[in-house]
């Protein structure tokens, strides 16, 4: 069956009409040369079919491509298809804009001679599905964008697809709770207009493994009991007015979405992760009069 043409991206990219008001992006070299809006095109000359069957979805791929070629959008867009296609890995919408950004910049990286391995933590003992997601979402990159990421890229994608895990169905318990305390924290950092970038992406990571972790704390009712100064969470206060606040927040969020309540340790651990993302500087001392 022919399909129409909507919008030709380039030589190799073109979106079309596949019925009942739903939308796909063809891939393939050729494929969309001297094509115009209005064509039919047979899909089988395609060597890739992304369908955006989900408005949000279609709105990230419309909105990355005013920074981001549509190659690097359309090999990302692949691999997180793949992942819930092969893998059945559920996934919150925002890993399409976040996923595609960490590989157009590591792509630039790459390509420039720029390119430094990332010293976020190793975890594939815990994660093994995301690592095999990641493992496989390597070399279909290095494929498709005819790059060679190394090997170090596995973590940093497994660190994407761990932070992103969403809600499909009737899964464990624990996936529907990390969904919900990464939304939770994800909306008070766009409050603060707080994301993950190429500065804090290290910063970024371990907090996501935080709370990883705190779910399963929560899970099994088991909130960490290290010793800890009591002084320490007033100390951050004075030092790091805006890290405690921000922190602060996310607690009292989670604390009234999730009818729980956290104790001073965790509170405190949030206020370094989150004076590691954001760097706010020491406040001075008051000077005695």
């Amino acid at each position: 069956m022919l399909l129409r043409v909507k919008q030709v991206y380039n030589n190799n990219a073109v979106l079309v009409d596949v019925g009942n008001g739903k939308e796909a992006i063809l891939q393939g070299r050729g494929i969309g040369f001297s094509k115009r809006k209005g064509d039919q095109i047979d899909p089988k000359k395609s060597s890739e079919i992304l369908y955006l069957n989900d408005a949000q979805v279609k709105n990230h791929f419309t909105s990355l491509l005013k920074d981001v070629p549509i190659d690097i959008v359309v090999a990302t867009f692949g691999v997180i298809g793949m992942a819930k296609r092969t893998y059945h890995y559920p996934v919150l919408n925002y890993i399409y804009v976040t996923l595609t950004d960490h590989v157009f910049q590591m792509y630039k990286r790459l390509t420039a001679g720029k390119y430094q391995a990332s010293p976020a933590p190793d975890i594939r003992d815990r994660y093994p599905l995301a690592y095999q997601i990641a493992i496989e979402a390597v070399k279909r990159l290095n494929h498709d964008l005819g790059v060679h990421f190394p090997d170090t890229e596995v973590k940093n994608i497994a660190l994407h697809f761990i932070n992103a895990k969403g809600v499909d169905g009737d899964l464990d318990p624990t996936v529907t709770l990390t969904a919900r305390v990464n939304t939770i924290v994800t909306q008070v950092f766009a409050k603060y207009g707080l994301k993950r970038s190429l500065t804090n992406q290290n910063y970024f990571d371990r907090l996501m493994i935080h709370l990883q972790y705190l779910v399963e704390r929560l899970n099994t009712d088991e909130q960490d009991e290290a010793d800890l100064d009591p002084k320490i969470g007033q100390d951050f206060k004075r030092l790091y007015p805006k890290s405690f606040a921000i922190a602060m927040e996310i607690c009292t969020e989670l604390e009234k979405a999730l009818q729980i309540k956290l104790n001073e340790n965790e509170h405190v651990y949030f206020i370094i992760h989150i004076q590691r993302l954001i760097q706010e500087p020491q406040t001075p001392a008051p000077q005695d009069s």
